[in-house]
């Protein structure tokens, strides 16, 4: 008798924590369709039941949904409380961070905010997006703590042009081994090209042709400085910073020059088995330490194979 009573209290405990956990979700996805539409009051409605949930993942889950809401509400304060509250409870967990990291920034307590941003450099996060496309994105950026933080922990991102390769893959592979060598969450074949951005800003894309082998690779330059604490450095000793002076001086003449909007220059070289493309110009504000006023450093690479069944005419062409 004892057993069957326990066997049904266990039920019971699993049929009640199984409904808990479609109400969550439930919630959680009726919260996102509400901030995709900007209703972010709405999101914060729909979640504050759960911050005093008995799994310690439905509160984070909830106090980080509350804290993007008022984040992009601009309401600061109770964003930051509400991070404060995913952090203690997921202190591993990157996005929360770097939200803590920018409402401590935003609400003046920039001592905070710097321990926090070099804790999640220290740590070995990639993408730094939400630490610095924010309100008062230049002004941060331009902050001599952060920029001395982003140098100590700067990490080389080399490309090979005589292999064509960069991250450790070929032009040429197929798709699987691009896809696990970059660590890619989907290898879908249906999808062009595997992609990594910072928020909206594309940092780089892998390319395939019908066959599936990868046709091209872009790295925007400036993105990868601005957003990641990558540094582009290319085999031949250019780096992030070649202007088009340095690049005609290591590569020789290119094969053809373009000029295009806001004073951007695109230069192409014909190497053995790829077309190199260089995209120059003026830098976003705040302008990099390193790039002196009237210089056009780097903004883009592309590597694209010249064997390609679907090779562009126009190599100056960027697709996402």
């Amino acid at each position: 008798m004892l057993r069957r009573t326990a066997l049904a209290v266990l039920c019971l405990l699993l049929i009640c924590g199984s409904g808990k956990a479609q109400e969550i979700e439930d919630a959680l996805a009726r919260s996102r369709e509400a901030a995709e539409n900007h209703h972010y009051a709405e999101v914060i409605e729909l979640m504050t039941p759960f911050n005093s949930a008995a799994d310690s993942e439905d509160r984070y889950i909830a106090a980080a949904e509350i804290g993007r809401a008022y984040f992009h509400l601009g309401q600061y304060l109770p964003a930051h409380r509400a991070f404060e509250t995913a952090v203690r409870l997921h202190p591993d967990r990157v996005e929360t961070a770097l939200y803590l990291e920018a409402t401590s920034y935003l609400l003046g307590d920039t001592e905070q905010a710097l321990a926090i941003f070099e804790e999640v450099l220290r740590s070995g996060g990639h993408d730094l997006y939400l630490a610095v496309t924010l309100p008062g994105e230049r002004q941060f950026l331009s902050d001599p703590g952060v920029l001395a933080l982003l140098e100590e922990y700067a990490q080389p991102l080399e490309v090979d042009l005589e292999s064509g390769s960069l991250l450790g893959v070929k032009l040429g592979e197929d798709r699987a081994q691009v896809a696990q060598a970059l660590s890619s969450r989907s290898s879908d074949p249906s999808k062009q090209a595997l992609t990594a951005s910072a928020g909206p800003v594309l940092i780089w894309a892998f390319t395939f042709d019908p066959e599936q082998r990868l046709d091209e690779v872009v790295v925007v330059a400036e993105a990868l400085y601005r957003y990641t604490p990558y540094r582009l450095q290319l085999s031949n000793g250019l780096d992030w910073r070649a202007t088009p002076a340095t690049a005609v001086a290591k590569l020789g003449p290119p094969e053809r020059t373009e000029t295009g909007t806001e004073t951007s220059l695109t230069m192409t070289w014909n190497l053995p088995g790829l077309l190199l493309t260089l995209e120059f110009g003026q830098p976003l504000p705040p302008r990099p330490p390193w790039s002196p006023e009237g210089t056009a450093p780097q903004r883009s690479l592309r590597q694209q194979r010249t064997d390609s069944k679907t090779s562009s005419d126009d190599p100056g062409r960027m697709d996402e």
